[in-house]
């Protein structure tokens, strides 16, 4: 284990008042049952994060967009952001959906993709990851890269197309 993981576990035992010395057996395998599940969250966030790029946490997205909270929670009722929701419950957003300016805004057309994706993929995975799979219809490009050179209507048709064939 490196020098700064000891240091945060040895801050967090301290923080919640129990000692090193004070956990037996059974508190050792609560804490490596714990830890190997975070690492296995890690692991797999660095998968997704190869496939779909950065996932922005809520205050992340406050910073590159300048929003406010209630502009953000706005944002995700109108689905112009790719909201990710975690099976713990947590959300994480895909930056995918926001174009490369700063600060950075929703990518325009993706409104009316996340609406066609909105009853297939409450989750926003598979929404997330077909935004960033290159399609042969779109000329080797993805989803993302069509919106950005304007092809709204293009990817919005094969939005519909693909969303078909899951219900299919």
């Amino acid at each position: 284990m490196s020098t700064p993981i000891r240091d945060i576990v040895a801050a967090e035992l301290a923080a919640s008042g129990l000692e090193q010395a004070e956990l037996n057996p059974a508190d050792v395998a609560y804490i490596e049952h714990g830890i190997r599940s975070v690492l296995s969250g890690l692991k797999a966030r660095r998968v997704w994060e190869n496939h779909i790029g950065p996932i922005l946490t809520h205050k992340q997205v406050l910073e590159v967009t300048g929003w406010s909270k209630q502009a953000l929670s706005q944002a995700v009722r109108e689905h112009r952001v790719v909201r990710l929701q975690a099976e713990d419950g947590s959300a994480g957003y895909s930056v995918a959906g926001f174009d490369d300016a700063t600060p950075a805004r929703p990518i325009v057309g993706l409104k009316d993709v996340l609406k066609v994706w909105a009853g297939p993929d409450a989750s926003g995975w598979m929404t997330a990851s077909w935004l960033s799979t290159e399609q042969p219809e779109l000329d080797g490009r993805t989803p993302r890269q069509a919106l950005l050179d304007g092809d709204a209507l293009a990817v919005v048709d094969l939005a519909h197309a693909a969303t078909g064939r899951l219900a299919a």
